[in-house]
């Protein structure tokens, strides 16, 4: 079915059409990105054989954060996502300032991603003089394209790139560690060894992030109280996997003292177990990651951008939906801003590093104030448990960011609550729209 036969949106909402399969493959091309490409090889750098340990301390400490998530967004389903749960805990003002915060995440860290992407593309045979800021334009481009289209189409891409991804990622876990002997290269079991690897864990966290950009798709769910715990559920799982067969294949194969082989594990793991010349796989492997990653982020920030518009923080018109039922003009304003930034990443003001830097220290923000929300919402254990998690992602910002860091974030969710009380002062306020254009 072509995107143009999607049936036409509910007055204000866009349609329920995301059913489990889609919704999985959307959540693993969500998560899985770059740092699977990476890091495995720098943390088996830093600690060696403890790197295990690492990854497997990194999944049990995501599982607290995705409990939240799961069931938040199974309860309060929509558009704005995170936005939305602050919004039903806090209150409008609190929402808005969470919609600035989200905003200026995205729109620094997804033209982060499509940099990062820009080097395995422009290392594909005939591309290799593309400019780096001219090649994440062109992915970026092609991401929102894809979600422009329908919810159809995006979702048979991302299914396709879902597989494509998970079955060679895995492949090459699998071949990996059946090239050499494993067992040789388990970590001990000693504390020391452990202690170890739980200690670099930040280094890989970033790996298992990505399930919050979800929040903002389900509103599109067919059933999110039912569909959306499990969609969490499946794809952890599925990428857990993944990750320990990465990073079990990393310390079976290569040498730590190999920095260049470290530097593109997966490539050298091809490498070591297939030949030399199979390794350029790798770069195809690196664009399809890169692809499905922005698709499935694009998606994500042109559901917040339309949410904000309809609820009025931004333009009314970003939030009015085209013919397929798409939120067309909120997907066409987020693809300028992500031009934007890399227009300034070209010109010097920004660099790549400090694009992944800001937009971290922003997403950890953001999983402390829906785990608040949690809190606030939920009654019994539920309410205890998201204390619980409060105080210590908290804990962890107080101590991890400096103060710059944390007035920047501070300075964002004030704005949003400032712009909104201003904004809410000469707007009537009205039913959501849904406008078509």
């Amino acid at each position: 079915m072509s995107s143009t036969q999607d049936p036409p949106a509910e007055a204000g909402r866009l349609r329920g059409h995301l059913r489990l399969p889609g919704a999985v493959a959307l959540a693993i091309t969500v998560v899985v990105g770059s740092g699977a490409l990476v890091l495995p090889g720098i943390v088996y750098g830093r600690v060696g054989e403890a790197a295990l340990y690492t990854w497997i301390a990194a999944s049990a400490a995501a599982v607290p954060l995705l409990i939240v998530f799961a069931r938040l967004g199974a309860a309060h389903p929509g558009a704005g996502g995170v936005a939305g749960f602050a919004q039903a805990a806090f209150g409008r003002h609190a929402a808005a300032g969470m919609e600035v915060l989200a905003l200026g995440t995205f729109g620094l860290g997804i033209p982060a991603i499509a940099l990062t992407g820009a080097n395995y593309l422009t290392a594909l045979p005939g591309l290799q003089a593309v400019p780096a800021t001219a090649a994440a334009a062109a992915l970026l481009a092609g991401a929102a394209g894809v979600v422009a289209a329908g919810v159809s189409l995006s979702t048979r891409v991302q299914v396709v790139l879902a597989l494509v991804l998970t079955v060679m990622l895995l492949f090459i876990g699998v071949l990996a560690v059946g090239s050499g002997e494993p067992v040789r290269h388990l970590p001990p079991l000693e504390p020391g060894a452990v202690v170890t690897g739980v200690l670099v864990l930040g280094a890989v966290f970033f790996a298992f992030t990505g399930w919050e950009m979800l929040s903002f798709t389900t509103e599109e769910y067919a059933d999110p109280e039912r569909d959306f715990p499990r969609v969490v559920v499946i794809s952890f799982v599925i990428v857990v996997v993944m990750y320990l067969l990465l990073a079990l294949g990393v310390q079976t194969l290569l040498a730590r003292g190999d920095t260049d082989a470290l530097a593109a594990p997966v490539g050298a793991l091809v490498a070591e177990a297939v030949s030399p010349g199979a390794a350029g796989v790798v770069a195809v492997l690196g664009v399809v990651i890169i692809a499905a990653n922005l698709i499935g982020a694009v998606w994500g920030a042109s559901r917040l951008v339309m949410s904000s518009a309809r609820e009025g923080l931004l333009p009314r018109p970003l939030a009015r939906l085209g013919g397929s039922a798409q939120p067309r003009r909120a997907v066409a304003a987020a693809l300028a801003g992500f031009l934007a930034v890399l227009a300034a990443n070209g010109s010097g003001l920004l660099s790549l590093a400090e694009l992944l830097t800001i937009a971290g220290q922003n997403f950890f923000l953001m999983y402390l104030v829906c785990a608040a929300a949690y809190a606030r919402l939920f009654r019994g254990g539920h309410r205890v448990f998201g204390a619980a998690v409060t105080a210590v992602l908290g804990g962890v910002a107080v101590f991890s960011f400096g103060p710059w860091q944390l007035a920047y974030c501070g300075a964002l969710l004030a704005a949003g609550a400032g712009v909104w009380a201003l904004r809410s002062r000469g707007l009537t306020r009205t039913p959501r729209t849904g406008e078509r254009s």
